[in-house]
């Protein structure tokens, strides 16, 4: 297993974790279940968890596989972002503001979609072992 694969498995279980810890918590705590994403700072540890000696070794293939998946996940962030956007005035009407738990929440929220589709993208990719030349 590749040392991008580790660390996209680490990612996974620490953003999953982080969901399951916050969902968990909201009957109990309510807003103050919030709290639980305090553990998507795990996320800040990857790079020097899987450290072999000074330097990690990655060739094209790993490079461009970490390529795809940040474009792959900057593209669905854009996508949930532009699309949030646009729900939010629906739902809290057009003269109406926002909560603050709402806002507050949606910056971890874009730190979980782009670590989620990041992880998977990587690991999908890796999982394949096709070709890399189309």
């Amino acid at each position: 297993m590749s040392v991008l694969q580790k660390q996209a498995w680490y990612n996974l279980v620490v953003v999953v974790g982080s969901l399951v810890v916050v969902l968990g918590l909201i009957p109990v705590l309510g807003r103050g279940a919030a709290g639980g994403f305090g553990l998507l700072g795990l996320l800040g540890l990857t790079p020097f968890l899987f450290r072999k000696g000074e330097k990690i070794v990655a060739d094209e293939r790993d490079q461009l596989i970490n390529q795809r998946s940040v474009i792959g996940a900057y593209s669905v962030f854009w996508l949930v972002y532009v699309a949030a956007c646009t729900v939010l005035p629906a739902v809290y009407g057009w003269n109406g503001s926002v909560p603050v738990t709402v806002v507050t929440s949606s910056v971890f929220a874009a730190v979980i979609v782009f670590s989620l589709i990041h992880s998977l993208a990587t690991l999908v990719q890796y999982g394949r072992g096709g070709s890399d030349a189309s």
